[in-house]
Formats: C-alpha cells, structure tokens, sequence
C-alpha cells in the first residue's frame, strides 16, 4: 500500500518534472528567437524542447505567458550579459569603457528578444510591467557604476543624467547606430563612450 510519504514524493517528482519541461519550453523558445529573430509557434516550440504540443498548453495557457516567462528567464540564462563586471571598479575611463562594452555585448546577442519584448508591451500589460522593471534594473546599474561622479550631484540632475545614458545605451540606440546607421561594434561603442564621458561630471 502507498503511504502518504510516498504520495507526497511522487507529487514532487512530478512537480519538478513538469518545472523542468516548462522551463525547457521557455529555453526552446528563447533560443528559437536568437535563431531567427521572430517569435516562433507552439508546435516549433514543442518540437525544439522535445515535448507535444498538448504538454504545451498544459505549461502555458497562452502564448504570451510564455513570452512573459522569457522575459524572466534572460536574466537567469544569460547573468553575465545583463550585468556590468566588476561594477564599480577602476577609473572614469575604465568604468565608462566597461559599461559601454557591457551594453554593446547585450544588444548584440539579445536584441531579437529586446525587440520582441518591446513589440510584446503594446498589448501585454505583464510585458510592458517587466520590460519597465528590465529598464530599471538596468538604470540602477548606472547609479552604481558610475556613483563617484554621480554623487556630487543633486537627486533631480542625478536622475537626468542616469536617465540619459539608459537612453544613449538602449537596444533602441543600438538599432540607430549598427542598423540604421550600419555603425560597427567599435564605432558604436566610441560614440556612447565620448558621449558618456561627456555627460558625466567630474568626481570630487
């Protein structure tokens, strides 16, 4: 007879069981994206994450928590592309160096997700909410990063200026300057690093 210890391990494996195929989904469609640029189908999902295609309405009930789920799921698979290393450290040059490098790299492997991210807000309320937090997130980085020039400032010019380096460094820039522009890598990350330079103030 099966106890109730038993029950509840078998409950578990499950359980775990299906976080690990839900997750495999949000990986299948992550790297689908990457591939191709758009957002692939339930049944190219399925296919790529090895499970059918009825698993996948179990997992999601529609496309868009998937694609919210994505969302959340970028920082988890990718922690070196959304954050600055050694945030903080080195001189001005080095740290506005850094940063730029930092931001060109992430644009450069994640921008079809950005993209389809961005595309996702218009009708996604829960989109449009953790695309804004993404935005956030990475604007704190900035405070960080950039604290011994920002610090001698007061909290509105603070803020201006944190808010215009998100800006210059977005995946929309990016779009700017290596699609519409067709800057390359280098040139992209000259221009953000001499305009970074120029709104930053001197330290104390």
């Amino acid at each position: 007879m099966t106890n109730s210890i038993q029950i509840a391990s078998l409950a578990n494996g499950h359980t775990i069981k299906r976080h690990e195929r839900r997750v495999s989904a949000v990986d299948a469609f992550i790297d689908l994206v990457l591939e191709h640029g758009d957002a692939p189908g339930p049944d190219a999902v399925a296919k790529r994450a090895g499970v059918s295609i009825a698993s996948m309405y179990r997992y999601f009930e529609t496309l868009d928590e998937l694609r919210n789920d994505a969302i959340i799921r970028i920082s988890e698979r990718f922690p070196d592309l959304v954050s600055i290393p050694k945030i903080g450290a080195g001189d001005r040059k080095q740290r506005i160096t850094a940063f730029t490098e930092a931001r060109v790299l992430l644009h450069e492997k994640l921008h079809p997700l950005q993209l389809l991210n961005r595309k996702n807000q218009q009708h996604s309320p829960i989109a449009a909410k953790q695309l804004d937090s993404a935005r956030l997130m990475l604007s704190d980085q900035i405070r960080v990063h950039f604290d011994l020039e920002l610090r001698t400032l007061n909290p509105a010019n603070r803020d201006d200026i944190v808010i215009n380096i998100s800006v210059l460094t977005s995946v929309e820039s990016w779009e700017q300057f290596r699609r519409t522009q067709n800057r390359s890598i280098v040139q992209t990350r000259r221009a953000w690093s001499s305009a970074i330079d120029c709104l930053l103030p001197d330290s104390e």
